[in-house]
Parts: C-alpha cells; sequence; structure tokens
C-alpha cells in the first residue's frame, strides 16, 4: 500500500520556513558592527526562531515521513502538543508583551507576524484538527520543559558573556539577575499551565471519543 506525504503539512512546513528565512536575511542586512558570525548566534539566540524551526521541523517530518507508524517521534501525540506548547507560549508573549514594544514595518512586519502569529495559529489548529482527539501521557511534561529550561540558562549566561539580551524581561543589565530570574519563572509556569491544559484537553477529548 503506497502511502503519500502529508501535503497540508508540507505546505505549512514551506511557509514556516519562509518566514524564518525572511527574519535570517533582514537581520544579515540590518545596518550593524557585528560581523556576520555575531548576526547569525543572535539570531538563533531567540526563543522565537528557535521555536519556529521545532515546528518547521515537525511538519517537514509529518510530510515526508508518512511511512512511519504511530511510534514515530514526530508522530507520537506528546511530541505534537509539547510541539503546540512552544510556539502558542511565543505567540502569547509576543501579543501580551513584545508587541506593545515594537512597530516593524514592511517585510519586517510580515516576518514578524509570520513567526509570531502565523505559525503559532496554524500549528494550535493543526493541533486541535489532527492531534487533540489522542491520548497524551502526562508523565511526559517534564521533559517537554528541558528545552525552555535549557534556553533561559543559556540566555542569562551567553548575556553575561556578551551583553546581549534578546528579550527585555530577559535583560540582566537593564533588570538585574533576580527579576530576570523570576521573569523566567513566570514564563516556565506558562509552559507548564499550557502543557497541562493541552494535555488534559486531549485526553478529555479521546475518553469521550472512545467510550
Amino acid at each position: 500500500m503506497t502511502k503519500h506525504p502529508n501535503t497540508l503539512a508540507g505546505i505549512i512546513a514551506l511557509l514556516v520556513f519562509c518566514g524564518i528565512f525572511l527574519q535570517l536575511v533582514l537581520m544579515i542586512q540590518a545596518p550593524t558592527s557585528d560581523s556576520i558570525l555575531e548576526v547569525i548566534i543572535r539570531f538563533f539566540s531567540y526563543f522565537t526562531i528557535l521555536s519556529n524551526l521545532i515546528v518547521f521541523a515537525f511538519f517537514i517530518s509529518k510530510a515526508l515521513s508518512a511511512e512511519l507508524g504511530e511510534n514515530g517521534f514526530w508522530t507520537k501525540p506528546e511530541t505534537s502538543t509539547a510541539v503546540t506548547v512552544y510556539i502558542s507560549v511565543v505567540g502569547l508573549v509576543y501579543h501580551i508583551v513584545l508587541s506593545k514594544l515594537y512597530s516593524p514595518q514592511g517585510l519586517a512586519a510580515i516576518a514578524d507576524h509570520g513567526l509570531h502569529s502565523f505559525t503559532p495559529l496554524v500549528t494550535l489548529l493543526y493541533w486541535a484538527v489532527f492531534v487533540s482527539s489522542k491520548k497524551v501521557n502526562y508523565s511526559s511534561i517534564p521533559y517537554w520543559l528541558i528545552y525552555p529550561a535549557i534556553y533561559f540558562v543559556y540566555t542569562i549566561i551567553h548575556g553575561a558573556l556578551t551583553q546581549f539580551y534578546p528579550y527585555p524581561f530577559l535583560d540582566v543589565s537593564k533588570i538585574g539577575l533576580l527579576q530576570s530570574f523570576l521573569n523566567c519563572l513566570v514564563v516556565l509556569v506558562l509552559f507548564t499551565f499550557l502543557s497541562f491544559l493541552f494535555s488534559y484537553i486531549a485526553n478529555w477529548r479521546f475518553k469521550h471519543l472512545n467510550k
């Protein structure tokens, strides 16, 4: 039996990649005294970029790995749910906090909303339609939190060495280490809350659809 790639996932992956690539080009072309290497390192120091790359990997894997069964890493509901949590936090933090601080124009606005609005929304919709009726193991949630926790540690250490902090609520040089740490905890609580919320929704739907 021949299995075909997930066309929808492929289209989403392409659009997500376009947003990431456009943002990289704009950062490289922006006037700066930093070297290309420094610009690229800073580009990959944004949680937004890393999470969009995870979303891209998720959708491209779904599109190109139709032959994998339910035991494949990217096909597990735990993986899909974790990816959705990551990118949902990106969207929430941007629209609640960061959007008030920046007003990008032109191509920058397209890239900005692609990364912070389109990707979170389309990923959430994909999860709601194709994943949210599958059982999710609650015991996997602590593992989902490793990625954001490591990111926060990296950001604080990298910022101490370079004085570059990608987000103002993590900028130790301006708000101090204690406030940065507290802000990290708040965001981790948001990650944890959404992780349990999405898992609960998935398990509730699974239970009621399989009565």
